[in-house]
């Protein structure tokens, strides 16, 4: 999917950090597909790392315990 980018400027970063769900911790680093907005006045958190096209890990992961899940699988699953 290609997408053109619009004469506004999308949107900062705004997801919550969240919790790990395995061992509580607040430590929780984001791993977006894609890369920020050259067109954003303000930065990302610093937890939010980009990741360019390809995400060949989980899009979530635990800087406490190691621990990684997909935000996205992991809601799928709830639903079931």
């Amino acid at each position: 999917m290609i997408m053109i980018l619009g004469d506004e400027p999308p949107e900062p970063y705004a997801e919550p950090r969240g919790t790990c769900p395995v061992c509580g911790s607040h430590q929780v680093i984001h791993h977006p597909l894609g890369g920020p907005d050259p067109r954003l006045t303000e930065e990302d958190p610093p937890w939010v790392h980009w990741q360019g096209c390809l995400l060949v890990f989980s899009d979530r992961t635990c800087e406490g315990c190691g621990a990684g899940w997909n935000m996205e699988r992991d809601e799928e699953d709830d639903e079931e």
